[in-house]
């Protein structure tokens, strides 16, 4: 891993603007070694991923640990509402718009029936 660490410090200093985005170099680690997050944001300024469920979340988190934050999708959500509050925001679909979808289906689909 400590290659792969150093790539990833590298990528991360050429394309900043990839954190926490579909363009992630983490990201790519992540699913190169077979894992697949259904989103990708940040908090607290922590690439975050989110998945289907608490274990492949708790099993990527002990592959990739100390980088990231890893949420299954249900816990995922009760710390999103507490980090909004924290953070002084109120407008859950603005704030959810930083939420990249990875896997449509799981995106919040406001105000449609």
């Amino acid at each position: 891993m400590s290659k792969k660490y150093d790539k990833y410090q590298e990528e991360m200093d050429e394309n900043p603007n990839a954190y926490g985005t579909p363009d992630s170099v983490l990201l790519k680690m992540v699913r190169e070694a077979g894992f697949n997050p259904i989103a990708i944001t940040t908090m607290m300024a922590e690439e975050t991923f989110i998945f289907k469920g608490e274990k492949e979340a708790s099993e990527a988190w002990k592959k990739f640990k100390p980088e990231g934050w890893w949420y299954g999708l249900h816990d995922f959500w009760e710390e999103w509402d507490e980090y909004l509050k924290q953070m002084g925001e109120y407008d859950a679909e603005e704030a959810d718009s930083h939420i990249h979808w990875l896997d449509e289906n799981f995106k919040p689909k406001y105000g449609k029936v």
